[in-house]
């Protein structure tokens, strides 16, 4: 059989990357040892690179993919180079850019899901023209890895079950050893712990209260893992546990982190690509599923046990309702605390699901009713056991204030007054302009206060204004590893991250911040205008994406539609002069892009169309 050449295009989250990966030696043995492309984003691309299925990884900026089009047309020419015969495109939530990227690539097929959940109104009757193949999964319910084996099928491939995958290279496993040895853990009493869940709805605040026993009666050591930002809730996680302990937390690459975590016992934690690790890496683990998208994702693996608290409001998509997240907080820890003592002394040919007890939830009318999840799991493909625990349980549960104490949210009432002191008089030189004599104040304060928040985000502000972004940073991110809900400091690492045009990133840090203290007025102002900017690229990609379909009129309508808000947008003037120069007006594209030049005369992208019309090319 003739090797074909084939895209892969996955630019979705790490878990979800850790799924699709199994995909990959089926499609390799299909098409005669295919050489496969992959395009992913640029901190899963090790996963991908270490894997021998995959000839060659482009790791994308993701968010300057969608800002910058000179960036996003230096990949599509890149790609187009390749001459693919198959681009594919698996997955199950629908990335414009990704529809971009294969369609752009001019691949002789293209393929992907028609139903990929949240597809554009204005895009699903288009991409039948554009796409060779759009396969359908059976629900959107079913597991994720079921929607794989339904498109490897509509491929012609048979597979069976699929698990999640990773690829550990010898110098990440040696790594590993070596690490395990200098700190002498011994891998059949060491824990694995990712306890932050990205969101404050999915993380979990009493892993501490679940986990101190088990630790102490198997004299477990705790490595916890996770990225830079959980290493505070990490870290008082494992205060709580009170078992000797090592907080990687940022510390370590993806494939070590797999490395690590293989030696491990058991993992325990909240349900992010942590918990498809443990899974791909194939040790026990418990992970703790809240109900946002509950079964979609978790459990396939026989050695996973979920513990999950099921409600009436399950499937919200992480949209909820409440004040907080009954489903994953309201988990009594006594659950928790049997699923990882019955993980950890059977083994089970299935996954489990350890149910927090109907009996033991006594609804309010402001909270969700108990309620089995049969839509989205059943006895036939899980081991159901509800644990009925012994040791009281209160009955109004948690409270607001308890919980944000719990994620040890700041309270500037304790402020010591020599640290009140220094911030008046650092902030009155500040707002005079004498911003090293602030500093001096601060570094003094600093010295004798270390660590204290208010002193460091001051800090951090003034090295914003002094243009020192990637220090200030360093500083704000400091904070949240010692208070992971300080707001003042989630506020400025998105205000970084906006004048970085970093907005993916600021989107989630105020998304974040608003679960916290949803009346916070500048993140709301904050995401508002990155809503307004990103509506924009929204609307400039749609554009592009009509160029490349040589739909010229629709282009121009959605073009002049941005003009009329934003009438000297370079992206959308030297855009448009493309559709006119392919529609024969070159007159018109020259004026357009001699207005952008006029405005900015570094635009290289306006300055080499400008030549290329000039030439008649």
């Amino acid at each position: 059989m003739e090797r074909k050449k084939i895209l892969w295009v996955r630019l979705d989250a790490i878990g979800d990357n850790l799924l699709a990966a199994s995909m990959l030696p089926h499609i390799y043995e299909k098409f005669g040892h295919a050489a496969i492309t992959v395009v992913c984003q640029k901190h899963i691309a090790e996963l991908y690179r270490a894997s021998p299925y995959v000839e060659r990884v482009v790791g994308v900026d993701k968010m300057a993919m969608f800002l910058d089009t000179k960036y996003r047309n230096e990949i599509l020419l890149e790609l187009r180079s390749r001459e693919f015969d198959l681009a594919l495109d698996s997955t199950c939530s629908w990335e414009q850019l990704a529809d971009f990227l294969v369609v752009g690539s001019l691949a002789k097929e293209k393929v992907a899901f028609r139903n990929s959940a949240a597809v554009a109104k204005n895009v699903k009757g288009k991409r039948d023209g554009i796409f060779t193949t759009l396969l359908e999964f059976s629900s959107i319910y079913e597991p994720e890895l079921e929607k794989y084996r339904e498109f490897l099928a509509g491929i012609g491939i048979n597979a069976p079950a699929l698990n999640s995958t990773v690829w550990i290279p010898e110098e990440d496993d040696a790594f590993a050893a070596d690490f395990f040895g200098k700190n002498k853990l011994r891998p059949e009493k060491t824990m694995a712990l990712f306890a932050f869940g990205r969101s404050h709805l999915r993380t979990y605040p009493f892993y501490g209260n679940a986990l101190e026993e088990v630790c102490a009666e198997n004299d477990f050591s705790i490595l916890a893992f996770g990225d830079a930002p959980a290493y505070g809730f990490n870290q008082n996680c494992l205060n709580e546990i009170n078992a000797r302990s090592i907080n990687l937390s940022g510390k370590t690459t993806l494939l070590q982190t797999a490395a690590l975590m293989k030696r491990c016992r058991i993992a325990v934690g909240a349900e992010t690509g942590l918990a498809h690790m443990a899974c791909a890496v194939d040790i026990p683990n418990v992970v703790v599923l809240g109900g946002g998208h509950y079964g979609r994702f978790m459990p396939y693996a026989r050695k996973t046990s979920v513990v999950a608290l099921p409600l009436d409001c399950y499937w919200c998509d992480w949209t909820c309702k409440y004040e907080y997240s009954h489903c994953v907080v309201n988990i009594a820890p006594e659950v928790v605390e049997t699923a990882v003592r019955e993980t950890l002394s059977t083994e089970s040919a299935r996954p489990r699901l350890f149910l927090h007890p109907a009996s033991r939830w006594t609804k309010s009318s402001a909270e969700p009713a108990w309620q089995m999840p049969d839509k989205f799991t059943t006895s036939d493909n899980v081991d159901i056991i509800s644990v009925e625990f012994n040791r009281k349980y209160p009955a109004g549960r948690i409270s607001r204030r308890d919980l944000e104490s719990k994620f040890a949210m700041h309270n500037d009432a304790e402020m010591p007054k020599s640290v009140a002191e220094a911030l008046e008089s650092a902030g009155g030189l500040r707002r005079a302009g004498e911003s090293a004599k602030a500093l001096e104040i601060l570094e003094d304060a600093i010295q004798k206060n270390p660590g204290f928040p208010p002193l460091l985000n001051m800090k951090g502000e003034l090295y914003v204004e002094e243009g020192r972004m990637e220090e200030a940073r360093a500083i704000f991110f400091g904070i949240i590893t010692l208070i992971p809900f300080h707001t003042d400091a989630m506020n400025n690492i998105a205000v970084l991250d906006i004048l970085q045009k970093r907005y993916d990133s600021a989107i989630g840090v105020l998304k974040r911040l608003l679960e916290v203290e949803p009346d916070n007025k500048v993140a709301l102002s904050n995401l508002r205008f990155i809503e307004k900017e990103l509506n924009l690229r929204n609307e400039l990609l749609n554009a592009e994406q009509l160029i490349i379909n040589e739909d010229l009129d629709s282009a121009r309508q959605v073009l002049d539609s941005i003009l009329k808000e934003y009438p000297d947008n370079e992206d959308a003037l030297s855009d448009l002069a493309v559709v006119e120069a392919r529609d024969g007006r070159s007159g018109e594209a020259l004026r357009l892009l001699q207005r952008v030049l006029a405005g900015n005369p570094d635009n290289e992208f306006a300055a080499k169309l400008l030549e290329k019309v000039l030439l008649g090319q």
